[in-house]
């Protein structure tokens, strides 16, 4: 899905100046449009996956605004640059069409883009939600309660049987607090009819992986699988994943 901005319902309005485009939740649109294209307000939090962090408060609350930027190599040389594609406003548009299908998200609030040329960049402003990284709550929680894990488990399970496929399921992508899970960052999922047993799995498999890499025990995998509504994953897709670890390990010289 990549709906342009005219594709939005009238509940979205669009802010333009300097080069910056932002588009807002109607209602609280001044305060939003003032966050996402000059920082007005705006206070770091920190690191959010691939994103620099920030806050600023909005109408009822405080919005969180995650500035794009890409992982991998590639970051070396085009750091919060995408070639062609207006990855922020895709995003959002995903985002934006989970929400309304009834998905745990943080409520979506805004965009804001600038193109260059051929090249886009940009952040995406969501309603800050109580609660915290699954990467920081298992570190600080060795002995995790099931029924926590379980919750994940149970939104990744609405999140498939709603037609989304995630593209990057992994620690840092799930929050857990007194609400319950969410699921955050839409960016290269996809929205489809339906997903596939083995998609399905995949996303799995990299949230174990999340694990592995992060030096998470292994055993809070197993009430996410309970929760999710899985007994076992394809023997042939666990090897798969599991040789592409070993390989990733071996050349960032991680053990």
């Amino acid at each position: 899905m990549c709906a342009g901005p005219g594709e939005m319902d009238d509940s979205y309005v669009i802010f333009s100046e300097n080069g910056r485009s932002a588009l807002v939740r109607r209602e609280w649109r001044l305060a939003l449009a003032r966050g996402l294209l000059d920082g007005t307000g705006c206070r770091p939090v920190g690191k959010g996956g691939r994103g620099e962090v920030m806050r600023f408060p909005f109408g009822d609350g405080w919005a969180i605004l995650r500035r794009h930027q890409r992982g991998g190599l590639i970051r070396h040389v085009l750091r919060d640059t995408y070639l062609f594609t207006n990855r922020p406003l895709r995003e959002f548009a995903t985002h934006v069409e989970v929400h309304s299908r009834g998905l745990s998200v943080p409520e979506p609030l805004g965009v804001r883009w600038q193109r260059v040329g051929p090249c886009f960049r940009g952040a995406i402003a969501t309603r800050e939600v109580e609660g915290e990284h699954l990467l920081d709550y298992l570190k600080a929680a060795p002995d995790a309660p099931d029924d926590v894990l379980a919750s994940c488990g149970k939104v990744i399970r609405r999140m498939h049987d709603l037609g989304c496929w995630h593209a990057d399921l992994q620690l840092r992508n799930i929050l857990v607090g007194p609400a319950g899970a969410y699921i955050i960052d839409f960016d290269h999922a996809r929205l489809v009819l339906s997903v596939g047993k083995v998609a399905r799995a995949r996303n799995l498999l990299r949230l174990r992986r999340s694990m592995d890499k992060n030096y998470v025990p292994l055993r809070f995998f197993e009430p996410i699988c309970e929760g999710y509504g899985v007994d076992s994953l394809p023997n042939w897709l666990d090897r798969v994943y599991a040789a592409k670890g070993k390989a990733s390990d071996a050349m960032s010289g991680r053990r």
